[in-house]
């Protein structure tokens, strides 16, 4: 038995060196959890493209189709829209050079660095944002916010929110004309064809659009039912008048300036009656009953009143809305089988000059309506067509 217990106590022994001897055992953990990775910033420039509405015309918007504002505090390429604005105005950042979407110059397109490092896209020298009220592509809520905020038209100005008055103005020479609502003359090109501009680039420099982002408003003479409006191919919206755009002139410099009137023969101040004023071109019509008879240019026919006297009209107030008076600017030419040495002209009380053949100051009629009527012809037995010859035609 004492060998039993003697053995068992050296093998405790040696189990006991053994473990003292052994190297100690670590205990193993688990990695502390490592942050996810940083987002990767897309790289490439932002795309700023075109939008559009009835009321602004062309605006920029991003590659969604949401619209981008200037501020007009800010200043060229430095914003001044941080915390609280650039809330509620974010900016619109890139990662690179942003690109020009079509109808976007691409000249215009620049950057500037904010200063918290992130780069903000500029356009003709405006930083450029974003409103946290727009929910969808086309919104415009920002516009006009506080006098201050603005979209942006292609040509990288600010697109006011503006309603157009086309008013009257006058001189002693031209009679009445129609002007913007700063006294500024307006004019039409009579390469133009109805509601369609031909005048772009170099044109459009020397005679800017009249142009709106509203429907147009008749001042006092002014028809409201002749206003009308023409999209420009650069997304602007262009006043028209009878179908005429209406243009300013580089050279007017004041009101009043009609420095423009017949330049080229083809730009002219615009009656309130939509045409042009302008030298007068009496031509010769004819048709079965009447034989041959004074017409316009356009051959819109020509009458004389019986009640007038030689080179003097009575015809005035409603009559001469009824009767609207022939007017020239100059000397009225005399077109093929008309009598040159019979034109002359009599001036109105209202200043304007009316052309006169053979002494009979001469008019159109409301009722005729394309070229070739004659519906007042023998209207009450005063008003008349009027010969070659100078003389009233009766009726057969």
């Amino acid at each position: 038995m004492k060998t039993t217990h003697l053995i068992l106590s050296v093998l405790v022994g040696l189990v006991l060196l053994v473990t003292a001897c052994s190297p100690q055992a670590v205990p193993t953990t688990a990695p502390p959890p490592t942050e996810p990775p940083a987002a990767i910033p897309v790289t490439g420039g932002t795309v700023v493209n075109l939008g559009h509405n009835d009321t602004l015309g062309s605006f920029l918007v991003d590659d969604k189709g949401m619209t981008l504002y200037l501020f007009t505090k800010d200043t060229p390429n430095t914003t001044v829209c941080y915390d609280k604005c650039a809330t509620a105005w974010p900016p619109l950042l890139t990662t690179g050079s942003p690109v020009a979407g079509e109808g976007v110059d691409a000249s215009l397109l620049g950057t500037t660095t904010r200063t918290d490092g992130t780069i903000q896209v500029t356009y003709n020298g405006w930083p450029l944002y974003y409103y946290e009220k727009d929910k969808a592509p086309g919104d415009v809520v920002g516009q006009d916010v506080g006098g201050v905020w603005f979209v942006i038209s292609p040509a990288g100005e600010m697109v006011e929110t503006t309603t157009t008055t086309v008013n009257l103005g006058k001189n002693d020479t031209l009679g009445s004309f129609l002007v913007d609502d700063k006294g500024m003359t307006l004019y039409l090109f009579t390469k133009d064809t109805p509601n369609t501009t031909v005048c772009y680039e170099k044109c459009a420099t020397a005679w800017p659009p009249l142009l709106t982002t509203g429907n147009p408003v008749a001042g006092e003479g002014v028809d409201a039912t002749k206003l009308g409006t023409t999209n420009r191919t650069d997304g602007t919206i262009q006043v028209t008048y009878n179908g005429w755009p209406l243009y300013y002139y580089e050279k007017d410099k004041a009101p009043g300036d009609v420095v423009g009137q017949d330049v080229g023969g083809v730009w002219y101040v615009v009656s309130a009656d939509g045409e042009k004023v302008g030298a007068a071109i009496v031509n010769l019509g004819k048709n079965d009953t009447l034989g041959s008879f004074l017409v316009d240019d356009k051959g819109m026919t020509l009458y004389l009143f019986t009640k007038d006297t030689p080179n003097t009209t009575v015809c005035y107030d409603k009559c001469a809305t009824a009767w609207p008076p022939l007017l020239t600017t100059g000397n009225p030419v005399a077109g093929e089988g008309v009598d040159a040495t019979k034109l002359g002209t009599t001036n109105r009380t209202d200043g304007t000059v009316q052309v006169t053949y053979n002494g009979w100051p001469l008019y159109y009629y409301e009722k005729d309506k394309a070229p070739g009527d004659v519906v007042g012809q023998d209207v009450g037995g005063v008003w008349y067509v009027v010969s070659a010859a100078g003389d009233q035609v009766t009726t057969p």
